[in-house]
């Protein structure tokens, strides 16, 4: 079976890393779609840097975020729609991991994550960094499900690494409490000092069970940490399926517009206007 080794020791930790099973070149297009999405609100605010890629690009963000916040975070949402991000989560190497680490018939339980983050993107009176806690708790699914969680680039215990809690997974649910981030655990349950830090390159993958308690390193350098996340459960897990397949987040539209008067008949035609 392929990822033999790795999947004994996962099932022992309750993560682990696999090295070089993405190809750079699809990571790569990941992050130029999902940067790309920032553009044209950097287009539309004249920000110096919209069309620039590295270290001008991200200069070019934090300046969105401090002058048009709610822009910045609205693109920072639809990122996670980011057709490249999707058809990552369904491609064929992830699945075959996915397949390969237990969930015999995947289901995705969530929409994908993108993780941006620095210490000058902060959002005042939000949570910055994840603070300990489990991801079965919001998702509620499959008892085997998986976390797959994606560095865009090189992440190492300086800058914002993922932490981990070895074998913490064997514990079971813990108990929480409320947070701005959701629900927490609470740090009399947890050893606060059983934290390690992951540190990949992209291209890696790290591998997780939804019961492993993991939080955002604390110590980061200067620069954008970019990540993606995927979730799945199995199908095939007898209490997912005795229960029917629950699903605790609930998508939904709402019928008033959102800006008055918008769109005009005017603005529609001129979208099919011959070229």
């Amino acid at each position: 079976m392929a990822f033999e080794k790795e999947v004994e020791a996962y099932r022992r930790e309750g993560f682990v890393v696999l090295k070089d099973v993405i190809p750079r070149k699809r990571v790569d297009a990941v992050l130029s779609e999902i940067g790309d999405i920032f553009r044209p609100i950097l287009r539309h605010h004249a920000i110096d840097g919209a069309e620039a890629k590295g270290q001008h690009f991200e200069a070019a963000l934090v300046s969105l975020f401090s002058q048009y916040m709610p822009e910045y975070l609205a693109a920072a949402k639809a990122a996670q729609s980011s057709p490249a991000v999707h058809a990552m989560g369904a491609s064929e190497p992830i699945i075959d991991i996915v397949r390969a680490f237990g969930i015999s018939q995947p289901l995705i339980a969530v929409r994908p994550v993108t993780h941006i983050l620095s210490e000058t993107l902060k959002v005042p009176g939000g949570y910055h960094r994840t603070p300990p806690h489990q991801d079965w708790r919001s998702v509620q699914g499959s008892l085997d499900a998986i976390v797959v969680w994606l560095p865009l680039v090189s992440v190492d215990r300086g800058f914002g690494a993922l932490e981990v809690i070895p074998g913490s997974h064997l514990g079971g649910l813990l108990p929480t409490r409320r947070d701005p981030f959701g629900n927490v655990i609470d740090e009399v349950d947890i050893d606060l000092n059983g934290f390690i830090p992951v540190e990949v390159e992209p291209g890696d993958a790290v591998v997780f069970s939804m019961f492993t308690v993991h939080r955002t390193g604390a110590e980061q350098r200067a620069g954008i940490r970019w990540a993606i996340s995927l979730r799945y459960n199995n199908a095939a897990a007898p209490g997912f399926a005795d229960h029917g397949y629950p699903n605790p987040f609930v998508y939904k539209s709402q019928d008033d517009l959102l800006f008055d008067e918008f769109p005009s008949p005017e603005a529609v035609r001129e979208i099919f206007k011959a070229g």
